[in-house]
């Protein structure tokens, strides 16, 4: 029987969440576990011989100690709820259970101690006490209003809405009845829904107009575990306001959906997962497509493959948030169509997105518009860069290779449309500049002396001061004075370092070194294509950028000819 009591009280000592210690009258600790020892991030034989005393905050230990030396405190068993810092610095509330424990002759040998940790159910006891408050602050705070009947319809309580309604404070409420505070009367309306939830013992919601005052009502039965009814909450608001603009949002929509439904644009929902929900517009009364066929699918289950991924990877875009606008074509040759859409999130209350609405409008004839600008403007550039031919006869089939080789790395590279277009252009007149050079110079055989080389060098300047004059819209002019500047600052006109220089110009620049070196000039023959490729390799990180020489050898490597 021994052992099973010795065994019994090993395993509550063992209790991980159960903190126990004997001690002395003068605190002083004779036994701990391990629980107790955790606590206090220390090892047990650490503990034993030291006053626990210390362990507790200062102003709860002196009282603490009073109650100690208290003969009708420690002649019986006791409870105590004091704060104890742990090793972490943190205060922990532990409700201790302590047991005298009295020797043969009844004299007091020591104290047992059983501490539990009650610092969550005191922080949750105290905010149950707050909670009261602020739920009575929060209910007298509110526009609407709150009342609390008894089942014979006498208000037991009513927030301060409902007391300046009917003018009156919280004393001469309680008793009274609402048909009686409200209307004067003294038995029920025929339609109160409260008096309908004491009947029906059910909510009940209804509209109730009053003076002119449309009243929204809900009457909520209230139960005890056994099922009888307690009282019923009513819970009123003015919804005059609300249904009058309720009204007007009507005929918003319905103005709304004349102008969807009569416009060119095709306008259209998503939902979360990209699917067809909704679209709209005065093209659907012409059109021979069975719109109804494509609602609650995405653009991969409508539109063939290779012309539905953008769609996904833009509403995917939209759908973490950010409105995005892009283009799409679809079909081919004369039948082609162009359309711009936008995507914009719309969402819900909680912020979260909900879906996507979307207004495609076909742009077909205003690409041709720019594609007809792009080829005059393209026709003007090979003017002006024609002019080179008469001192330069190499000049211009050298800079239409350079723009094929310097688009083709661009597009490896996945440069924007606009950034390629910009690069093209820079491509077709780089060499403009050197309209300002002597002709015997750039076509000289021989050596130039350093008179004809500070010229030479000097002709992205020159081009530079042509081309911001003319308004692309793009930093054309830019790239054509950065075209030959190098990586590690040894190019000219400027000496500019890596990350001063534009990606466009450092495209140029091996570009226009690959076309260069393979080709033929005045001064020398053609060094090959191989030569020139292991020229920009040689280059890598001192003149160019490496990036753009692995996406040039790549380039070549798969068959790619400027021609």
């Amino acid at each position: 029987m021994v052992n099973h009591y010795n065994l019994l009280y090993e395993s509550i000592a063992d209790n991980p969440d159960l903190l126990i210690c004997r001690w002395k009258a003068d605190t002083t600790l004779t036994f701990v576990n391990h629980a107790y020892a955790e606590f206090f991030v220390m090892e047990r034989d650490q503990l034993l011989g030291k006053q626990w005393i210390d362990f507790a905050e200062r102003d709860p230990s002196r009282e603490l100690e009073k109650a100690l030396h208290s003969k009708a405190e420690v002649e019986h068993s006791f409870q105590r709820e004091d704060p104890a810092v742990a090793a972490d610095g943190a205060v922990h509330w532990i409700h201790w259970y302590n047991q005298p424990v009295h020797g043969a002759t009844g004299k007091l040998i020591e104290y047992q101690s059983v501490g539990i940790d009650v610092t969550e159910q005191k922080e949750t006891r105290r905010k149950l006490a707050e909670s009261g408050q602020t739920l009575q602050l929060i209910l007298d705070n509110i526009e609407e209003i709150v009342a609390y009947h008894k089942p014979d319809l006498s208000i037991v309580w009513a927030n301060k809405a409902f007391r300046d309604r009917v003018a009156v404070d919280k004393e001469s409420l309680l008793g009274k009845t609402c048909y009686h505070l409200w209307y004067g009367r003294q038995i029920p309306c025929d339609d109160c829904p409260v008096s309908k939830a004491v009947r029906e013992k059910k909510t009940v919601v209804e509209e109730i107009e009053q003076n002119g005052i449309i009243w929204h009502i809900k009457a909520y039965p209230i139960f005890d575990t056994s099922g009888d009814m307690l009282g019923v909450v009513d819970l009123a608001y003015d919804k005059t306001r609300e249904l009058e603009i309720y009204s007007r949002l009507r005929e918003r929509e319905e103005k709304y959906r004349a102008i969807v439904e009569s416009t060119d644009d095709i306008i259209f929902e998503l939902d979360r997962e990209s699917r067809l929900i909704a679209i709209f517009g005065a093209w659907i009364e012409n059109s021979e497509i069975d719109i109804d066929s494509f609602i609650g699918k995405t653009a991969a289950d409508i539109f063939p493959e290779g012309t539905s991924e953008v769609h996904m990877i833009e509403s995917k875009r939209a759908l973490s948030g950010e409105p995005t606008t892009y283009e799409w074509s679809f079909g081919e040759g004369i039948n082609q169509r162009h359309y711009s859409i936008n995507l914009s999130p719309v969402f819900d209350d909680d912020g979260e997105v909900s879906g996507l609405v979307g207004i495609g409008r076909d742009i077909t004839q205003l690409k041709k518009g720019e594609e007809a600008l792009r080829r005059s403007r393209d026709d003007l550039l090979l003017t002006m860069s024609s002019l080179l031919k008469v001192k330069d006869p190499y000049t211009v089939d050298h800079q239409r290779k350079v723009e094929r080789i310097a688009t083709a790395i661009a597009e490896r590279l996945k440069l924007p449309n606009e950034r390629l277009e910009a690069l093209r252009i820079a491509a077709i007149v780089h060499d403009i500049g050197k309209l300002s050079i002597p002709a015997d110079i750039l076509n000289k055989p021989g050596r130039l002396n350093e008179i004809e080389w500070a010229l030479i060098k000097n002709h992205p300047d020159e081009g530079y001061k042509v081309l911001k004059e003319i308004h692309f819209g793009l930093p054309v002019a830019e790239i054509v004075r950065q075209h030959r500047e190098r990586v590690d600052g040894s190019g000219y006109p400027r000496g500019l370092k890596d990350g001063e220089i534009m990606l466009e110009a450092r495209i140029l620049a091996v570009a226009d070194v690959v076309e260069v070196v393979s080709s033929h000039r005045p001064y020398r023959p053609a060094l090959g294509l191989e030569m020139a490729l292991e020229e920009i390799k040689s280059g890598v990180g001192t003149k160019y950028d490496e990036g753009v020489v692995k996406a040039c050898l790549e380039l070549f490597s798969s068959g790619f000819l400027p021609i």
